[in-house]
């Protein structure tokens, strides 16, 4: 055979162009299969296989884009896939890469629905115990809903007929399209912040399933969820059913129901005040009576509290007329025992004894004077006889009949023999008034 007949192919080229054909021919095709050997590794891509009873197809789905699905791959599961054909060209395999997939069977809005409810309800997010109740009357409502919808129109007109003037924040949001479930979920983040803001209402008119889908999504209801204001759901007619419905503190089938259950009718209040007030005067006076009719019975009971009173009065002045005589007989007595010690206190006055005692007190007087004189003239005779010797003792004293006092430098020690000074030691002289400090030149001995 002649290679120039024929044409030959290298594989990565046969390969390259066998993808090159099948991603021309297949850019997008849907398939419809039973998923198998679904595995997630750490990129977050999902691999799995598509299969029927006589063959089978590998696919991916990448993550940039399953992030948006409302519907992830389940192995087992009959899905309806869309993508593209192409060849994974190290192994030499064709692929789906797949950008978006559905449920079979039942309807793929529903089944999403279905899968959510029963999510969250196993997250406890439909508990009633966090249902929080709606104030009796609120000062500040808070409407989220579309400003040009027939719901909003519905509210407004219902709210002023059972009770005016009452304060609305209407707070604009798109209730239908991919981007209406976003807005929804920040009003119930930002409203909190409303000053005065009692109650949170949800609200849109009926529609499809597709139209109501944005109450259904996951972000709405977990805004719902941690909203710390109640919130009361009023999407689509009586018969609609959204997730919003089951996170909400309160259901309404409809917007207009809605405001029979967040506000009172004012003139149905005002009917009842009435008849309270009625009422309550009815029981006022019914019970004034009945305390009167007690009262007057009770002051029948009560004894003569006049006669009473006289004769405590009486006995009140008898008893003052005994206490006064018993007074005055204890005075009596105690003055004459007060007399009695007066002139006993006469007799003890020391001021008599006094007069008696000054006599020999001067006596006593004029002999210690005497007595203290001698003793002091004594005493000072004794005084100079001491100073007239120690005049005699004072060495300073013999100094002044021309004696003096040797010592010798430095030490000062008194000289009495002179062979204890050397020639040309220092001698100090002491005389009766003044001293002399002299050298010794000469030592002489004799006496």
């Amino acid at each position: 055979m002649d290679p120039e007949q024929f044409h030959i192919y290298t594989v990565s080229s046969l390969t390259r162009e066998i993808r090159e054909r099948l991603e021309t021919h297949f850019s997008l095709v849907w398939v419809s299969g039973e998923i198998s050997n679904l595995r997630q590794p750490l990129s977050g891509h999902y691999y799995f296989t598509l299969k029927d009873a006589q063959a089978q197809l590998r696919a991916v789905l990448f993550k940039g884009n399953h992030q948006h699905l409302r519907f992830k791959p389940q192995e087992g599961s009959q899905f309806l896939c869309r993508g593209r054909l192409t060849v994974y060209e190290p192994r030499g395999e064709y692929q789906l890469v797949v950008d978006y997939l559905e449920p079979l069977g039942l309807g793929a809005l529903a089944q999403a629905f279905e899968a959510l409810k029963t999510r969250l309800q196993s997250e406890g997010l439909f508990a009633p115990e966090l249902k929080k109740p709606l104030p009796f009357l609120p000062r500040r409502i808070a409407l989220v809903t579309s400003p040009t919808g027939a719901a909003v129109r519905d509210f407004l007109r219902l709210l002023k007929q059972r009770y005016p003037n009452l304060e609305v924040l209407l707070f604009p949001v798109k209730v239908q399209g991919m981007e209406a479930a976003g807005e929804i979920a920040r009003a119930l983040e930002d409203l909190p912040d409303y000053p005065g803001i009692e109650v949170i209402v949800l609200a849109r008119g009926g529609g499809s399933l597709e139209d109501l889908w944005p109450f259904n999504e996951e972000q709405v209801a977990r805004a719902i969820h941690r909203c710390p204001i109640p919130v009361v759901s009023a999407v689509g007619h009586e018969v609609d059913f959204t997730i919003a419905d089951f996170v909400a503190d309160v259901r309404a089938a409809t917007p207009s129901a809605a405001v029979e259950l967040v506000v009172p009718d004012k003139t149905e209040l005002h009917r009842r005040l009435d008849r309270l007030r009625t009422s309550l005067l009815s029981t006022f006076k019914q019970r004034q009576g009945v305390a009167r009719r007690h009262l007057d019975l009770m002051a029948r009971r009560l004894p003569d509290m006049g006669r009473r009173l006289v004769d405590l009065r009486l006995r009140l002045d008898d008893r003052a007329e005994v206490l006064g005589r018993r007074i005055r007989r204890r005075l009596t007595v105690q003055g004459q025992h007060l007399r009695l010690a007066a002139s006993r206190l006469i007799l003890l006055n020391p001021r008599r004894a006094l007069v008696a005692w000054r006599p020999r007190l001067e006596q006593v007087a004029y002999r210690l004077g005497q007595s203290f004189r001698r003793g002091l003239e004594s005493r000072r005779r004794h005084l100079d006889y001491c100073r007239s010797h120690l005049d005699k003792l004072n060495p300073l004293a013999i100094l002044q009949r021309g004696y003096a006092v040797a010592t010798l430098l430095p030490q000062e020690t008194v000289i009495r023999d002179a062979g204890q000074v050397p020639v040309g030691a220092g001698v100090r002289v002491r005389l009766a008034r003044g001293r002399l400090d002299c050298e010794v030149q000469e030592v002489n001995q004799e006496q």
